[in-house]
């Protein structure tokens, strides 16, 4: 058996708390703190482009946020918070989506007891979208032979898709019998996933300090 250390839990369930925070608490240093915390571990795992759409991504909605609060009320502070917060949130969301590697995180669940046939099914799914997305590019390919183009709001390439994943069900259910699973019963895995105890002390830190943050 293969023992490997991973974090993928302590950190899910850091933003996880972390946003749940934010979206009841007030605290201008709280935010801040979260943002400062995101991008530096993005830069640790040198997403630059991620980081890049961190920033970017939320510029809108804050803005929009901003705007519809100083128009309508008075408390500017209120303003500038909720823009802190639509930028902590997305920055949160893009650690998860490039920090975390969903597939490991599903197996370490499923050693927490997290069902089988879920866990699987949804692996099935995050494999499956590299042949669904080169699936509508040879769909798109084949329309502009025709003469015709196929547009992202085409119900049409839905259509298609939807039936091409139809078609690739067969093999994955294959695939997975093929690799010993047998639904309901019990599972045997050849990587055994072993938390951290310095990722904890880490994320234990970051909450300790977030938390009183809210002091001030």
């Amino acid at each position: 058996m293969i023992y490997k250390k991973t974090n993928v839990l302590w950190l899910t369930i850091l933003i996880f708390i972390l946003a749940l925070e934010l979206s009841f608490t007030q605290s201008t240093l709280m935010n801040w703190f979260v943002i400062f915390c995101a991008l530096l571990y993005l830069l640790v795992l040198k997403k630059f482009s991620a980081i890049i759409v961190a920033l970017c991504l939320p510029i809108l909605p804050a803005l929009g946020t901003y705007w519809s609060i100083v128009l309508h009320g008075t408390n500017q502070d209120l303003a500038f918070l909720m823009v802190l917060r639509t930028f902590a949130f997305a920055i949160l969301g893009v650690v998860f989506s490039v920090g975390i590697d969903l597939e490991e995180l599903l197996l370490v669940l499923e050693q927490k007891k997290l069902p089988s046939n879920f866990v699987y099914g949804i692996m099935v799914v995050i494999h499956a979208f590299p042949e669904l997305k080169a699936e509508v590019v040879n769909l798109n390919e084949a329309s502009i032979l025709r003469g015709k183009k196929l547009h992202f709001y085409s119900p049409m390439i839905y259509l298609k898709t939807i039936l091409s994943a139809f078609s690739f069900r067969e093999q994955y259910t294959e695939a997975i019998y093929s690799r010993g699973f047998v639904e309901g019963q019990k599972r045997t895995h050849q990587c055994h996933y072993l938390h951290s105890k310095f990722g904890l002390i880490v994320i234990l830190l970051i909450l300790i300090i977030a938390n009183l943050l809210l002091l001030f």
